[in-house]
């Protein structure tokens, strides 16, 4: 009975997790007027715009991928 209780508390949690992520900017703007805290999106920026928007999570712009040397490599699967 008390491992049944767990895994409906368990799967309850991932249904709401899922319907948060999911659920459009507009409503959880809306729901923030009850609560500040539920006006934050998944990622807790707020924004809403996706990840990029802040770039606050993103890697470093002064990042530089390596340059290359020209030369191509090639792969062999079999030697």
């Amino acid at each position: 009975m008390l491992q049944e209780l767990i895994a409906a508390l368990i799967v309850v949690a991932a249904v709401a997790y899922m319907a948060w992520r999911y659920l459009p900017a507009a409503w959880r703007r809306r729901l923030g007027r009850v609560h500040p805290g539920l006006a934050a999106g998944p990622g807790g920026c707020g924004s809403g715009g996706g990840c990029s928007s802040c770039g606050g999570c993103g890697t470093s712009p002064k990042a530089v991928p390596p340059a290359s040397s020209g030369a191509r490599r090639q792969f062999r699967a079999f030697k």
